[in-house]
């Protein structure tokens, strides 16, 4: 006789900037999915933080639990938004031995209330926000946006980088999308993440060269050839974020040789 499934209900609330996540039910392999997908857009969408509240959680076998270091290895690159687990003090025994287990990889809190007082103390980062509209005048600020914000954060060797993976992503949403957009600038860690929200249908495409004949559509492929890394994501509202990384190159000073001349 094949076991009923027994479903996993997902709230989410928000309190003071931070994302709530609370699942009830069991964590298998058939519900653990659905948790990552809600997980994932409700780093998209880019709160304080995102913290995670297992006391109503049932758990089933305990490698199912890596739902929470999957979504945290596939945002680290790009998003700074800190994923945090409660444990809470009336789950079970299992679930609370197995929670810290992924604490050397993930922070996990007894309670709901410290963990919220943890969210609100992230580690350091920069970060800056600019609404666009879609309108071809809208690159030019954003690229202008980027060289500034680098100047500022101290950060020149990626001014030039920057500026065109956001010149780049902006004109592809006008293009697309043909929607208001937010630009992201976030730096942490050494790493500088441009990431551009629209409300656009669709994923974006990175074009193959042999698609030639074809008019626009290959600055993603500009964006592919200067970036790290890049991706993009679904947020909950049904738009959805488009983000690339930057590794910074040493900016050559006038007067002084580069290591090996």
């Amino acid at each position: 006789m094949i076991p009923r499934a027994v479903p996993l209900d997902v709230a989410v609330t928000t309190k003071a900037g931070v994302t709530v996540v609370t699942p009830a039910g069991m964590l298998d392999v058939a519900t653990a999915p659905h948790l990552r997908d809600v997980l994932l857009k409700c780093i998209a969408d880019q709160p304080d933080a995102v913290v995670v509240d297992l006391d109503l959680l049932e758990l089933r076998k305990a490698y199912t639990l890596s739902v929470f270091t999957v979504v945290a290895r596939r945002t680290a690159d790009w998003s700074g938004v800190p994923l945090i687990l409660v444990s809470g003090p009336h789950g079970s025994s299992r679930l609370q031995l197995h929670s810290k287990a992924i604490s050397r990889f993930l922070p996990v809190y007894d309670d709901l209330q410290r963990a919220l007082e943890a969210a609100r103390n992230p580690p350091p980062r920069r970060v800056t926000r600019l609404r666009l509209p879609p309108q071809p005048q809208s690159a030019a600020t954003a690229r202008q946006l980027t060289i500034t914000t680098c100047e500022l954060w101290g950060c020149p060797e990626f001014a030039d980088d920057a500026a065109a993976v956001a010149t780049e992503l902006l004109a592809n949403a006008i293009l697309h999308a043909a929607t208001d957009s937010e630009l992201r600038l976030e730096l942490r860690r050494g790493l500088l993440s441009v990431a551009l929200t629209d409300s656009g249908p669709g994923a974006p495409v990175l074009r193959e060269p042999a698609d030639a004949l074809r008019v626009g559509g290959f600055g993603l492929r500009i964006v592919d050839s200067i970036a790290a890394t890049w991706g993009w994501a679904p947020r909950s509202d049904g738009s959805k974020v488009v983000w690339a990384v930057l590794r910074g190159r040493p900016v050559r000073r006038p007067g002084r040789r580069a290591s090996g001349e």
